[in-house]
């Protein structure tokens, strides 16, 4: 899964979220609703992602926590969803299809794999071949 339960709690206000979920009560039946909400949304941010990028990630970018949170509040907000919920979910959707097609990089390989700064390419160059008094030969 690309977030946890504390993710959602640090995203979202408590009283917010006891009034999606009832924690007072049935403390386990309130873990698996957020569990499968958090689930329903690895799943459906997963079949974009896999489009190109090896699933499992090995590295999870903070903008995919950021993103499965939404949608998890989406789904807990299921009968009662504010426009602004509806709107963040839509955002992230359209996100989700950018990824799917190329346009916006998820900063991790296709083979699922963060670029190490050690192993970036470094730019040489020779001398100027042109110039005042270099007229082009060699």
């Amino acid at each position: 899964m690309y977030a946890s339960e504390q993710d959602l709690r640090a995203r979202y206000s408590a009283p917010l979220l006891e009034r999606l979920v009832d924690w007072r009560g049935d403390e386990t039946a309130a873990r698996q609703k957020v569990g499968q909400a958090l689930s329903d949304a690895s799943a459906l941010m997963d079949s974009f992602i896999a489009a190109r990028y090896a699933l499992q990630l090995s590295v999870v970018p903070s903008v995919l926590k950021q993103h499965a949170c939404t949608l998890a509040f989406y789904y807990l907000n299921d009968e009662r969803a504010t426009e602004q919920t509806r709107q963040r979910y839509q955002d992230a959707l359209r996100w989700l299809e950018a990824v799917k097609k190329g346009e916006l990089p998820l900063g991790v390989d296709s083979d699922s794999q963060a670029p190490d700064s050690a192993d970036l390419p470094q730019m040489q160059a020779d001398a100027s071949v042109f110039g005042r008094k270099q007229k082009g030969f060699i």
